[in-house]
């Protein structure tokens, strides 16, 4: 098992559902816990564990609906196994797949990018039910550290 090396996930969960939890009256969608937003892609902090396994803290919740709307993504992790992994989180205290990811492929540096993500029954109903499991999400990018 090789030593953990520091990474980071980029990830902007799915375009249309930010601007759907935006566009309510009393949407929100904020970080915690150390994870930041830029625009579009929220960015998690963590570790390469081993060969397959990445760690990221910090959280991302979307809420809305005074409250029927509560959602928090947090401690995300990425199983990868050659060009395909899954993308999970801690939901309320239960770890759910959120997406399927495939067409993992380098890009720059020690970066890694899965350009094929799908939800996964759990992620579908995470975003509220209103995309069916298969439906794409956005891309991810994991960098490693230097």
């Amino acid at each position: 098992m090789s030593a953990e090396v520091a990474a980071e996930l980029e990830w902007g969960v799915r375009s249309s559902f930010l601007s759907y939890v935006e566009g309510l009256a009393d949407g929100r969608v904020e970080t915690l816990d150390g994870a930041v937003r830029d625009d579009r892609v929220f960015r998690f902090s963590g570790v390469r564990a081993d060969e397959v396994v990445y760690r990221f803290s910090g959280a991302v919740r979307f809420s809305g609906y005074s409250g029927v709307l509560d959602v928090t993504l947090r401690d995300l992790e990425v199983r990868r196994n050659g060009g395909l992994g899954v993308l999970s989180a801690d939901v309320a205290g239960w770890r759910l797949t959120l997406a399927e990811l495939s067409d993992f492929e380098p890009t720059d540096g020690d970066a890694l990018r899965a350009s094929t993500i799908a939800l996964t029954d759990d992620g579908a109903a995470t975003l509220g039910g209103v995309y069916p499991a298969g439906t794409p999400a956005a891309p991810l990018t994991i960098r490693l550290a230097h």
